[in-house]
């Protein structure tokens, strides 16, 4: 006898989920048994991230989506309803990021961020909510990052949103559990992803980095993907408004 996580009948929103963990989180919910729709602001890239995931018998559709503009974000939400009827997960996972000193740093460079980072997730959160309520059912799994819990040097705006990501998951979770909705929030150490490039080598390269992290390795995206996966099923329902650290033991947060 075995178990294995089932998102049979689930609708799942994942965004900037066009390349890296976004993209990993997409297909794995697909091979679970959800419908995916997969929103990224490339829209090439969400079609494609779609495409693959039809290859191999899933149901996805892909959706270019500016998430720090809020009509985007009810655009987004409307087109799952109307494809797939219902929506019962979302993962916000679209976040922007300058790597840094804060000194160098102009205005416009960190209100991108934040309203990327911090206001994308609101924005979409915020689109979803509704139709959550409505089925008396919900999973919500915020990006939280560790850059967002102990802070990040050359990270300094990126922390600065996830810590408010952090705050929000938290206050979220108390208003909308009595409508059967959780918000957990999961807090990557450095993954191996196209995004992550810049700060791997901004910080010594992946040799470097590896030696602080316990399992001495970075994490590739299915590692974060599986995390996600199981805060977004059933086997997570009696958690909410908790952050997961998957770091290979970066960071122990009590």
């Amino acid at each position: 006898m075995s178990i294995e996580i089932n998102l049979n009948g689930r609708v799942a929103i994942v965004t900037g989920a066009g390349r890296g963990i976004g993209c990993e989180t997409a297909q794995l919910f697909a091979r679970a048994g959800a419908r995916v729709v997969i929103a990224d602001i490339d829209e090439a890239s969400a079609h494609a991230a779609a495409e693959q995931i039809r290859a191999f018998g899933g149901d996805a559709f892909g959706a270019r989506t500016d998430v720090t503009n809020a009509d985007d974000a009810r655009a987004l939400a409307q087109a799952a309803l109307e494809k797939f009827g219902r929506i019962d997960i979302l993962v916000n996972n679209a976040a922007r990021w300058t790597t840094k000193l804060f000194k160098d740093m102009t205005p416009e460079e960190y209100d991108a961020n934040l309203r990327v980072t911090l206001y994308g997730t609101l924005n979409v959160s915020r689109a979803v909510l509704d139709a959550m309520t409505e089925q008396k059912y919900g999973r919500i799994v915020n990006l939280i990052s560790d850059a967002g819990r102990i802070g990040e040097p050359y990270l300094t705006v990126y922390s600065a949103a996830k810590a408010g990501v952090a705050g929000f998951t938290k206050a979220l979770a108390k208003e909308v559990g009595r409508y059967n909705i959780t918000v957990n929030g999961i807090a990557p150490g450095v993954t191996h992803t196209p995004g992550s490039r810049d700060f791997i080598e901004s910080a010594g390269g992946e040799e470097k980095i590896a030696k602080a992290y316990p399992l001495r390795r970075l994490a590739q995206p299915i590692d974060i993907a599986n995390v996600i996966l199981f805060l977004a099923s059933d086997m997570s329902a009696y958690m909410t408004g908790q952050i997961f650290s998957a770091s290979g033991g970066y960071t122990t947060i009590g």
